[in-house]
């Protein structure tokens, strides 16, 4: 997956850090261990074209990052593909941080330092001792709501469509592989449920007892066809599970 695909920001602002003009070696990285469990969690880093996405580490070894971009951006309107909204990895310790590896050739790594959590990123092909192909700020992402940041496969209102993939940005910002207009925007409630408003004028409610970042089963799935009131029964009640 090309990281120059998402156009929709996933912290607000713009941001703008310098390339790494000196890149820690394999042998410089080696007399420092960062704890495997300090790190996992949600992240924010930025692709090549200095643009953020997430990147979500699990207990287990395995990676995430949630992208997605305002549709539509050029041409007719499509809907968006699984490939366009994440990329499924691995990770492990690497030096005093982690490095994440994508199936495309792409890794991307965060190292703690003094002033901080740095991300370098190197693109298929290129040598993890060079000059990274982008560098900037890693944020993590530690408030409650920040736990929903993630992918989703959701049952849809119509019982003949197949389930769809739904992902929640750190902006605020969600996509979806069903909607034709596959944007919208998401928040939690006070009650711990997650809303989804879509572009569309569907509307999804999220509820789970779990707050951990891997996957969860069991999801309740509310859904509320447009012109439909929120307050209203919903249009439909099906499940869905964390990705």
């Amino acid at each position: 997956m090309r990281r120059a695909t998402l156009t929709a920001a996933l912290v607000f602002g713009t941001l703008a850090w310098p390339m790494l003009s000196s890149p820690l070696s394999s042998q410089e990285l080696e007399p420092r261990q960062a704890k495997p469990e300090r790190m996992v969690g949600a992240w924010v880093l930025t692709d090549n074209d200095n643009v953020p996405f997430n990147l979500i580490l699990r207990a287990d070894g395995t990676s995430l990052t949630v992208i997605g971009k305002r549709h539509p951006d050029l041409g007719p309107p499509s809907r968006m593909t699984r490939n366009q909204l994440l990329e499924e990895g691995r990770w492990s310790i690497w030096g005093n941080g982690i490095r994440s590896d994508y199936p495309d050739g792409w890794t991307d790594t965060i190292q703690i330092g003094p002033s901080g959590a740095e991300q370098w990123s190197w693109k298929p092909g290129s040598s993890l001792e060079g000059v990274p192909s982008n560098h900037g700020k890693a944020v993590r992402l530690n408030t409650p709501a920040m736990t929903w940041v993630g992918a989703y496969k959701l049952e849809p209102a119509q019982k003949e469509t197949p389930p769809y993939l739904a992902v929640l940005t750190s902006s605020g910002l969600a996509f979806n592989t069903i909607d034709k207009v596959a944007d919208g925007s998401w928040s939690m409630r006070r009650t711990g449920e997650v809303l989804i408003e879509w572009t569309s004028g569907w509307r999804t409610l999220i509820q789970s007892d779990h707050s951990t970042l891997g996957p969860v089963e069991e999801l309740s799935v509310k859904q509320w066809a447009p012109g439909v009131s929120i307050d209203a029964p919903p249009s439909a009640i099906r499940s869905g599970r964390r990705l």
